[in-house]
């Protein structure tokens, strides 16, 4: 059955344990901090009540992955670092968001964008699948990045990169403010390895209401997967807000 987790700070990890997360996902950049060259974790993962299964914030958007200052060398170093990082962790998957990273900056030939972060994925998905990471690359709505904004462009570009520690994340928010089908999920089934979920309206918390969050989770099913959905969302007030949250999305779950 899939697992419903958090993006969360690690610090209120015990709030998450309480309202019935089964894991967190905190912040590579808050967490690990790969800009810095020495790092130790700041707790024992094997103490943490909840584990902390996935990643996210995974650069910083001045770490460019396309355009003139793309620094494929700087990117190398930090991500070598994010991954062996994670990795003391415990966690296993990494979402590439980044949109500020990615983006193609004004007049630079978008197919010189692609083919640059095609060559990042080359990069840095053996670095991740040697540290026992894949590197899920997160499909975002054109108002935060201009490249990879549908699941079915973000599989064309993992089978042009051809490299093995990548895949492909599916966000509900994200798929819903781009109007993407649920059915080009069918064509994702072999390599998505993650989930984000948010309102798609107004980026919080999902709950009972408008949205029908049924078809998603349907067709999830229907493809067979079985893995993690984290709730990337804009909170109100998470610690009264995350219990019935999780509630709502298991018994939609069940129900779908």
């Amino acid at each position: 059955m899939v697992r419903f987790g958090v993006c969360i700070g690690i610090e209120q990890v015990n709030l998450a344990e309480q309202a019935g997360a089964d894991y967190i996902e905190a912040g590579v950049q808050s967490l690990l901090r790969p800009l810095d060259e020495s790092w130790n974790p700041p707790v024992d993962p094997a103490a943490l009540p909840l584990p902390v299964c996935a990643l996210n914030v995974f650069l910083p958007s001045d770490l460019k992955v396309t355009g003139p200052e793309a620094d494929l060398e700087r990117l190398e170093t930090y991500a070598g670092r994010a991954f062996r990082r994670a990795r003391c962790m415990g966690a296993s998957v990494i979402a590439f968001g980044a949109g500020g990273a990615r983006n193609v900056p004004p007049g630079w030939p978008r197919e010189s964008g692609e083919e640059q972060l095609v060559e990042a994925m080359w990069l840095i998905g053996p670095l991740a699948q040697a540290e026992g990471i894949t590197v899920a690359m997160e499909p975002l709505r054109r108002a935060e990045t201009n490249i990879l904004n549908s699941v079915a462009e973000g599989l064309e570009l993992i089978a042009r990169a051809g490299t093995p520690g990548i895949a492909i994340l599916c966000d509900f928010y994200h798929m819903a403010q781009e109007n993407e089908p649920l059915e080009h999920l069918n064509e994702a089934a072999d390599l998505l390895v993650h989930g984000h979920m948010a309102d798609p309206e107004t980026r919080g918390p999902p709950g009972p209401g408008e949205v029908n969050y049924r078809p998603f989770f349907a067709k999830l099913k229907e493809i067979g997967y079985g893995g993690r959905i984290s709730l990337e969302c804009q909170w109100n007030e998470v610690k009264s807000q995350l219990g019935p949250t999780l509630k709502f999305l298991r018994r939609e779950w069940e129900a779908a």
